[in-house]
């Protein structure tokens, strides 16, 4: 509790009992502020670290925190209006305002806060909306490809055109990089007792015996529910058993990466074992797969840099790397290697806008290199071959001198991997990290991909992706997807026809999954690129 220092000094004083309301006023104004300026750390972070910052979404769940301090500030100048009226003061009046101001929702957006600071990476949004009706299946990779193109936003508890909000669950953190939900839950060991007894929760008398262990254990029963799935029958459920239904429905209505998001419940004001009732709950919740954490589970790690809520879409990169044509050009490219390029009347409107988003983030040292890091890196004969023929025919000669150093052809193919960094640095006017592992290894990839298939590497459903894909296209993500490796360019409309495909004929195999994809988010033309066209 914050107290006046001056007041110390006056031993002989009577202590002054502090006005509750103002230090309820104060604690909550302290503390929202507090949230706050962390939130915009966090913005400033996304800002100086990510190419693009919106597609990390907390910008509503900011606007939320903002509206809750604009509400406590003048709820605090109504306070001090009142008590300026002296012995006019309404005492009911303070009463209603203490009230009001016990019942924000602060302590929600703090505790939502805290959990993604103590037990959250790679954070995606802080409150956002999912479906599971049939029509509004949609895989979140597409969803996230769409805003990036600025075709539609999602942002947490917008409901989306032609979808029954009724059929979703608004989640309060998605982190993992998309791969977890975290539902928190701020109701209190009181407030569930009394809903569980209002809703109709009793453990029964009798001896049953569970499936699991030994000796006689008794079981939770919910009268008012038949365990229908009436979506009309649920005013007199449980709500957090509700929820744990609804976040399963709404998981297996979606695939994020092939996979369905892992699903975490917390409770921070709930102790576990601290009742049997409510045991029972979380025992009924942990039986959808969800994993569900109580007070005592729950650790403070106190202050800490936020470093860790950026994405992390290298961590589960593999040691080598399969690189697609498209970045192969992309790291060749003038447009990658010249500071602030002055644009040419006879530039395609493509490589004018490619040089604009350039001087904003330099795609090599803020995007590539720190994807590659000091990864092997592979390259199809196809790729390649089709990256070779584009630049021999209309790559400028430091694009075509670039792509010799970078694939060790001639007169560079006798030099170590210092001797071609160096050289390329001579090419760049970026510095070129000492870790990049040049030269590219060119594999031969139709082999490798007819002995996988032989050997059962692939789901039966691989030969569909096959279908729909050019020779090139084919030799890549093919090759990369049957030997497990990582493969990284900048082709998204491949990418999502593949993640579709398979997603479209699954058959029953609900473990199938697509080659693993790192998709940049932009890519380079070469200089030379359709220069002279008349458009």
């Amino acid at each position: 509790m914050a107290h006046d220092p001056a007041s110390a000094s006056h031993h002989d004083a009577e202590p002054i009992a502090p006005d509750p309301s103002a230090q309820v006023s104060a604690d909550l104004l302290q503390q929202c502020s507090s949230l706050l300026a962390e939130l915009d750390e966090l913005n400033s972070l996304l800002k100086g670290m990510l190419r693009n910052p919106q597609l990390v979404e907390v910008r509503q769940f900011r606007s939320n925190v903002n509206a809750e301090l604009k509400m406590l500030q003048k709820l605090e100048q109504r306070m001090q209006n009142n008590a300026l009226g002296g012995e006019q003061a309404d005492p009911e009046l303070e009463k209603r305002l203490l009230h009001a101001m016990r019942s924000s929702n602060l302590p929600f957006y703090q505790a939502v806060w805290d959990i993604a600071k103590m037990s959250c990476s790679g954070l995606v949004a802080l409150g956002k909306r999912f479906y599971w009706d049939g029509d509004a299946k949609v895989l979140e990779t597409e969803k996230a490809s769409r805003k990036r193109k600025g075709k539609g936003k999602d942002y947490g508890g917008e409901k989306q055109p032609n979808k029954d909000k009724r059929k979703s669950v608004f989640v309060d953190i998605v982190a993992g990089d998309g791969e977890e939900w975290v539902k928190v839950s701020t109701i209190s060991k009181s407030r569930l007792l009394f809903d569980m007894a209002k809703k109709g929760w009793e453990r029964d008398s009798g001896d049953e015996y569970s499936d699991e262990g030994e000796g006689p254990e008794k079981r939770t029963i919910l009268k008012n529910f038949d365990g229908s799935d009436d979506e009309d029958d649920d005013d007199d459920e449980l709500e957090l058993i509700k929820l744990a239904r609804d976040l399963k429905k709404a998981a297996d209505a979606t695939r994020i990466r092939y996979r369905h998001p892992r699903l975490r419940v917390t409770l921070p004001k709930i102790m576990e074992g601290d009742s049997l009732e409510i045991d029972d709950i979380i025992k009924e919740m942990r039986s959808y797969g969800i994993k569900v954490e109580c007070q005592n589970s729950l650790v403070d790690v106190g202050a800490t840099n936020l470093a860790h809520l950026l994405p992390q879409h290298f961590k589960n990169f593999t040691s080598t790397l399969n690189v697609d044509c498209t970045l192969l050009l992309a790291m060749v490219s003038d447009l990658s290697h010249i500071k602030n390029m002055a644009p040419s009347p006879s530039f395609h409107r493509a490589i004018v806008r490619q040089i604009e988003v350039e001087k904003e983030k330099p795609l090599l040292p803020t995007e590539l290199w720190p994807a590659m890091g000091d990864h092997e890196l592979v390259s199809t004969e196809e790729a390649s071959t089709r990256m070779r023929e584009i630049v021999d025919t209309i790559g400028t000669e430091t694009e075509q001198t670039r792509m010799r150093i970078m694939m060790g052809h001639a007169p560079y193919d006798q030099m170590d991997r210092g001797s071609l960094i160096q050289k390329f640095a001579e090419m760049s006017n970026y510095e070129v990290p000492k870790s990049w592992n040049l030269p590219l290894k060119v594999v031969e990839a139709q082999s490798v991909i007819d002995t996988g298939k032989a050997e059962g590497k692939l789901p039966s459903v691989a030969d569909k992706v096959a279908e729909g894909l050019s020779d090139i296209n084919h030799s890549v993500f093919m090759y990369g997807w049957v030997t497990g490796m990582t493969t990284i360019s900048s082709n998204r409309t491949i990418d999502k026809q593949i993640e579709a495909t398979i997603e479209n004929n699954r058959q029953g195999e609900d473990d199938s999954e697509g080659p693993f994809v790192w998709i940049c988010d932009t890519a380079r033309s070469l200089v030379g690129k359709d220069k002279g066209r008349k458009e």
